[in-house]
């Protein structure tokens, strides 16, 4: 199954939390901790991979904790997702020719480019201050109220992977 790590999930609530706020306003890693419901041991974990990405910014003191050191508009969920797992790569023949002596010959080589450059247009498209928007609109109306949001179904005795309704 292709998934994103939980690490990149609590990155991306974390972004958003921060995105959240004005431009230049700390928040506590308690306050984001709460908010995120990320647990504070793997916030501090990830906000170091963020702040080595130059994605976050973190300032000590009384009026210190974690802010975006970009506008919400020029980080997108490219830039969120490498800076905790690196690369976006769903084959490792896709990063390096010849580690598989197959690439010539083999059916599902194209397959996978096709699907990680579709992939990493995706994260490439959405901006982090399209996730905010979405966020606000979300608190003004929450999913559970909301009908017809596709969602795909896994079936697990075949594995095949279907569309549907909510």
């Amino acid at each position: 199954m292709f998934q994103i790590s939980r690490r990149a999930d609590y990155a991306v609530r974390i972004m958003i939390e921060l995105g959240m706020q004005a431009e230049g306003m700390f928040l506590s890693a308690r306050h984001i901790s709460a908010k995120t419901a990320v647990p504070k041991a793997f916030l501090h974990k990830i906000t170091a991979d963020l702040v080595r990405a130059g994605l976050i910014e973190t300032q000590t003191g009384p009026y210190g904790g974690l802010s975006l050191q970009k506008p919400c508009s020029e980080i997108n969920l490219l830039h969120v997702i490498e800076a905790i797992e690196g690369p976006v790569c769903l084959n490792i023949c896709l990063i390096r020719p010849q580690e598989c002596n197959r690439d010539r010959f083999c059916p599902a080589h194209d397959v996978w480019g096709k699907l990680q450059l579709m992939i990493v247009n995706e994260l490439q498209a959405k901006t982090l201050a399209d996730l905010v928007a979405e966020a606000k609109r979300l608190q003004m109306t929450p999913r559970v109220a909301r009908i017809g949001i596709p969602y795909l179904e896994v079936q697990p005795a075949s594995g095949v992977v279907s569309g549907g309704q909510s």
